[in-house]
This record gives structure tokens, C-alpha cells and sequence, in this order.
């Protein structure tokens, strides 16, 4: 028999449980009342926001086309693997074992590889690129089983001629994280790519295109279920280029293990026919991403293919002394008939400024001073210029700021006088540092595209035409958006005899007995050219050796246009750290002009 204090007690017990199942059923009512009418709004926009989504379109880049129609750059369709880590919360291992097991990787190394992407990205993780048909059906074919998983096929950037294109179409990449914090306001996304260099860069604008979207209905583990509204991407506009395919691959080739560049252009309106830089990376690599070893290779080369070499300024030699000699014409302190002793050797002073020939070239006048590349000649010249005269001459020729091309990346070059030497040095010009820059060396700088301009006009009669290499951009139908036109930026500040003269004097360069260019010789065409090397300055320990190391090489130079009467045709040659124009630029040369003028002509 029970007592009645426990009676009691079993009854406060009851009361005192009783009351905390209504305070906390009071709690639960409270916290539904709170997520059920307070916070109705915010949760239904957050369910539909998950299961009705707006999905963007990328859309197809333009494409470039060479003058004759050949494919360069364009895109074709890859599949992508994203998945997204709000539908995988409680199921990465199980998701990631599956996708292991299907694309034959290492769940360890997966898993890393997707937490470190995972805190990289924003929303969905881009896992892996370029999937095959038969892993994309063995993906879907178990999509039940992978929640928060996708596969869509995007385009791709697509090189059909590699490394030979690198310059000057540059390429594409994966926006950054730094990339968006200027480009999200103007759409782009994480998923998106974006020129670089050259052409891809400069016309990002017109290649890109406009996105399109899909309104989508998703189901609980992220599939999509049905398309409600869809508005297609509109296709970038289309690029067609001055440049010819088959020049650009053939004069690659002919650089294959070499540093240097090749410009070739006609002279009659400034068309660009080829732009060559090597060696250059593959713009392939940069769509699909580098390994850090590649990364490294690449920076560690010592030919640099990172830099376009066309477009790039260093010292040009002896392929500046036309300008030079132009200008002393022109200030009429030298005449064509008057010689000049060169014994190997000038003096001024206490200096002594040697010629290339260590044993002089005897009497010369202007032709076989221009044909025989006469340093003493040009000493000469050099102490009757003022060198503001000079640098004044050659910015109207063209040097010393952008030739015009409109490639992103061009160094405008160095033509120096005494107020740039106050302003960097703080001293006063020199009379010995006007001898260096009459004949191409010293402070000043110039790119090769500036030389081929340069060379154009003086094979034109004096015309010079901006250098362009995109001839019409059109909508993906063909209809023509735009067209570009020669367009003439001016005329050399020089009489017409004169030009006469200096072209004589490079048609006796490559054709003449004692011409420094005659390994550019055509045979029944006359080709007019100058040949230029760049002194390097060595280390005197290393050159006692008698091996000259790659870096402390002369720089090799050629520029020629063709045939010298009539020039249809301006081909220059730089080969980095290549030793001797006449040597090694010339033959070049001659070769790419050998098939323009015939063998090997498209």
C-alpha cells in the first residue's frame, strides 16, 4: 500500500513534468509562429531561389579568320564537370567515391582537389574540363546517385595552328578573382574567360559576345527537371585578318630553334601579311591551365617566348644608318659624290670608335658606304648632326612612339637627344654618344614593326602607311560590320633625290660585289636591303674563353623590300642574340622572299 507522502510526491513529479511538455511544446510553437509568419517571405524566397534558378548562357566567342578564310582562332564544345556544394552537404564522401570510381581518380586526391577549389570559387566548383562522350553518359547514367552534380557542355577557345598564332592573336584564360572586382560590373563571371594578348585583348569587346539565360526548375538534389523560359546567347562578332596562314606557318618554321621575330608587309597600303615571333608558347595551354612546372619552364627559358619579339625595342645597328644618312642629306652636310677616308677607326678626341671592317673600307661615298655599312662613314655624319637635329628627324620617320599596329604590348622604343639625357641621367649630351646613335647603337631603341614601316616608305617613294592587320569585323552571318582601310599617317620629311640615293645605296647592299645583305639575293629580282648588328655588351672574362655565352651574342638584323623598282613586298628579320646580319637575318630573308616571289607560293 502506498503512502500518502509518496502519493504526494508522485503528483508533484507529474505537475512539474507536465509543465515543462507545455514550456517546451510553448518553445516549439513560438519557433514555428517565428519561421511560419515572421520569416514566411524570406524562406519561400530562399526554396524558390533553389528550385526555380536562372542559369546564364555563355556565349560562343567570335571567331578570326586569316585573308583567305582559314580558321585561327574559334570555339569548340567541351564538357564541363561543376558541382555544388549546397546539394552535397552530408554526402561529399559518398558523391566523390562514385565520381572516383568514374573518372579513374584517387578519392583522396579528388576530395583535395575539390575542398581547395571549393574555397576558390563562388557557388559551383568546377571540378574537371573537357570530359569524353563516354565519361559524361557514365556520369548521367548514375546522376541519381550524385546530388549536386552537373555536366554542360560550354565552348572552348580553339587553335587550329598552335604556337605559330601566338603572335599576334594571343589568347584566353579563366577570369581571376582580381579579374572580377573590375569586370563583374560588365557581366563576367567566374566561368568566364577573357583576352589576354594581341588581338584576343584588344578586341574583347566585339569577340565576346552577349550571354543568354535559362530559367530552370531543380528538384531536391539540384537536377534540373524542366526548362521554363530560355533566351539563346548572341555569338561574338567575327575578325578577319590581313595575315596569311600559310606565311605565318612556313616563316615559323624557318625561326624553329632561333630567337626572334619576322614581319612582313606590303608597302603599298600597310597590310600586315605576317607577324612572327619565336619561340612561342601554345595559346592551348592557357585555356586548359598550366601545371606550376610548365609555369616555371616556360618563365625559365632563356629565348623568353613570353615576349613578342616583333613589337619588343632594342638597339637596330646599322638598319637605323638610312635615317641617319637621310638627315644629313637633308641638313646638306654631305652630298652624294663627296668621299670620306675610313682607315678602320675614327677619332674624337681621346675616344677611338672602331669600324666592323678592322682594316677600313679605304675612300667610300654614299652608296658604298650605305652598300659596305661603313662605320666611319657614319662616325663621320655623326659630328656634323646635332643630336636634337636627329631625334627630331627620326620621331618624323616614325621612331620613338607607336607604329600604329594596335597590338596591346608594343614598347614605343627610345630615340634620345639632351633633354631626355638631363631628365633620366642628369648629365649633359656627349659629342661621342651622337657617333653611337648615327650608327644604330647607344641609348637608342626601336622595334622591328617601326623598321618595316620605316623601310615601307622609303621603298614607296615616301608614303608612310599605318600598319594594320584586321581588315573587317562581321556578325556570325557574314554581314559586314566594318572595314578597315589603308589609312596614310604621312610622308617622310625628305626630298624625292634623295630617297633615289638611299635606295641605291640598298639595292647595292644586296646585289653589289662587297654588299654586307647579299645572301637576300632573288635571281631576276632586284631586292634593296640593309643589314644591322646590334652590339651586346660582354663580360671580358667570359669572352677571353673564346665561347661567347647566348646573352652577351649580337643581335641580328635585315630589312629589305622587294623588287626595289616597283616593291610589292617588306620583309624584316631580327634574331636575338643571332650574331651577324649578313649572316644570319640575310638568308632568312632571302628565303621568305624566294617564297613570295615564287617557290612555295600558295
Amino acid at each position: 500500500m502506498v503512502s500518502k507522502n509518496t502519493e504526494e510526491i508522485y503528483e508533484r513529479r507529474l505537475i512539474f513534468w507536465g509543465y515543462g511538455f507545455l514550456f517546451l511544446f510553448f518553445i516549439v510553437l513560438v519557433k514555428l509562429f517565428y519561421l511560419q509568419i515572421l520569416r514566411h517571405s524570406y524562406f519561400m524566397r530562399l526554396a524558390v531561389k533553389r528550385t526555380f534558378a536562372r542559369v546564364l548562357i555563355p556565349a560562343p566567342r567570335g571567331r578570326i579568320f586569316d585573308r583567305r578564310g582559314v580558321l585561327l582562332a574559334g570555339d569548340r564544345p567541351t564538357f564541363n564537370l561543376y558541382l555544388d556544394p549546397y546539394y552535397l552537404k552530408g554526402h561529399e564522401d559518398q558523391v566523390l567515391g562514385v565520381l572516383a570510381r568514374i573518372l579513374g581518380e584517387n578519392l583522396s586526391a579528388l576530395k583535395t582537389k575539390y575542398l581547395l577549389k571549393k574555397r576558390q570559387s563562388y557557388g559551383e566548383v568546377l571540378l574537371r574540363q573537357g570530359l569524353d562522350w563516354a565519361t559524361v553518359a557514365r556520369i548521367e547514367a548514375r546522376s541519381y546517385y550524385l546530388p549536386g552534380v552537373r555536366v554542360e557542355a560550354r565552348p572552348a577557345r580553339f587553335y587550329p595552328f598552335g604556337p605559330a598564332f601566338f603572335y599576334p592573336l594571343g589568347y584566353v584564360s579563366r577570369v581571376s578573382r582580381r579579374d572580377l572586382r573590375v569586370l563583374q560590373d560588365k557581366g563576367y563571371g567566374p566561368e568566364d574567360f577573357v583576352g589576354r594578348r594581341g588581338l584576343e585583348k584588344a578586341y574583347e569587346e566585339i569577340l565576346r559576345g552577349q550571354k543568354g539565360m535559362r530559367e530552370v526548375e531543380r528538384d531536391a538534389f539540384g537536377r534540373i527537371v524542366r526548362i521554363i523560359r530560355e533566351v539563346p546567347p548572341r555569338p561574338g562578332r567575327d575578325l578577319f585578318l590581313t595575315l596569311d596562314a600559310y606565311w605565318q606557318r612556313e616563316i615559323y618554321r624557318l625561326l624553329k630553334g632561333r630567337s626572334g621575330a619576322v614581319v612582313v608587309m606590303d608597302p603599298r597600303n600597310g597590310e600586315v601579311l605576317s607577324l612572327v615571333s619565336a619561340p612561342s608558347p601554345d595559346p592551348q595551354e592557357f585555356v586548359r591551365g598550366f601545371t606550376h612546372r610548365a609555369w616555371e619552364e616556360l618563365n625559365r627559358n632563356p629565348y623568353k617566348p613570353l615576349l613578342n619579339k616583333a613589337l619588343q625595342a632594342y638597339q637596330p645597328g646599322s638598319t637605323f644608318k638610312p635615317v641617319t644618312l637621310l638627315a644629313a642629306l637633308e641638313a646638306g652636310v654631305v652630298t652624294p659624290g663627296e668621299e670620306i677616308y675610313c682607315p678602320g677607326y675614327y677619332r674624337l678626341g681621346r675616344q677611338v670608335f672602331r669600324c666592323w671592317r678592322r682594316w677600313g673600307h679605304g675612300k667610300v661615298s654614299l652608296v658604298q658606304a650605305l652598300a659596305q655599312s661603313c662605320d666611319v662613314y657614319f662616325y663621320t655624319l655623326g659630328t656634323r648632326l646635332d643630336i636634337d637635329y636627329l631625334a627630331r628627324f627620326a620621331r618624323q620617320c616614325g621612331f620613338g612612339h607607336l607604329s600604329g599596329l594596335g597590338i596591346p604590348g608594343e614598347k614605343p622604343g627610345l630615340v634620345p637627344d639632351r633633354a631626355w639625357k638631363r631628365r633620366v641621367q642628369g648629365k649633359r649630351w656627349q659629342k661621342g654618344e651622337t657617333l653611337l646613335v648615327a650608327i644604330g647603337q647607344g641609348p637608342l631603341e626601336v622595334n622591328l614593326m617601326q623598321l618595316v614601316k620605316f623601310y615601307a616608305a622609303l621603298g614607296n617613294g615616301g608614303t608612310l602607311w599605318r600598319p594594320y592587320v584586321v581588315e573587317e569585323i562581321a556578325d556570325p552571318s557574314g554581314k559586314e560590320v566594318q572595314i578597315s582601310r589603308p589609312r596614310k599617317e604621312g610622308e617622310l620629311p625628305v626630298k624625292g633625290i634623295h630617297l633615289r640615293w638611299v635606295k641605291e645605296g640598298l639595292i647595292e647592299a644586296v646585289n653589289g660585289k662587297h654588299g654586307t645583305g647579299r645572301a637576300a639575293r632573288l635571281k631576276g629580282i632586284v631586292v634593296a636591303g640593309k643589314t644591322g648588328t646590334a652590339q651586346v655588351v660582354r663580360k671580358k672574362k667570359e669572352h677571353e674563353t673564346g665561347e661567347i655565352p647566348y646573352q652577351e651574342r649580337d643581335h641580328a638584323w635585315f630589312v629589305s623590300f622587294a623588287p626595289a623598282e616597283d616593291p610589292q613586298v617588306v620583309v624584316g628579320v631580327f634574331v636575338e642574340h643571332g650574331g651577324h646580319g649578313g649572316e644570319v637575318a640575310a638568308p632568312l630573308a632571302g628565303k621568305i622572299l624566294r617564297m613570295y616571289f615564287g617557290e612555295g607560293k600558295p
